[in-house]
């Protein structure tokens, strides 16, 4: 049960809190309508949990379960950084249909480097930490406990 705790915690919490928060300050950093940011916030929040779900599949490797389940996992768990690019793309979309020019550069910066850090980190070396070969030694042998 440890893997679907924090599986599930990963993808059903903090990426929607990040999506969220990201969204936020999008909102008051480049003054665009919350329509536009909450259809973004739909698809990022549909896909997350989508991947997140099944991608825990992956984990069954080593309780026995049937293979399908390595497939749906290992297939899903590749469709992971999509949320991330998506709120990387909506980061930039966001600030390129800007209606006005906010005073603070900064915060506009760090919505935006959240967003590429975030498919960088948990996107790209997630997606490595799921596959079989590296999956083999950083799950199953609690190499990273």
């Amino acid at each position: 049960y440890w893997w679907f705790v924090v599986h599930l915690r990963v993808e059903g919490t903090w990426e929607l809190i990040m999506a969220s928060l990201l969204a936020f300050v999008l909102v008051k950093t480049t003054g665009v309508d919350r329509e536009v940011i909450d259809k973004w916030m739909y698809m990022i929040v549909a896909f997350a949990l989508i991947t997140g779900i099944l991608g825990t599949g992956h984990h069954f490797y080593f309780i026995g379960l049937p293979g399908y389940w390595h497939w749906v996992g290992s297939v899903f768990s590749a469709m992971e950084p999509i949320p991330f690019f998506m709120m990387t793309l909506f980061a930039f979309n966001m600030v390129q249909r800007r209606r006005r020019e906010h005073p603070n550069q900064a915060a506009v910066l760090w919505a935006v480097g959240t967003a590429v850090i975030g498919f960088l980190g948990a996107g790209v070396w997630g997606f490595i930490h799921t596959l079989s070969t590296v999956n083999y030694y950083t799950h199953g042998s609690q190499v990273t406990a």
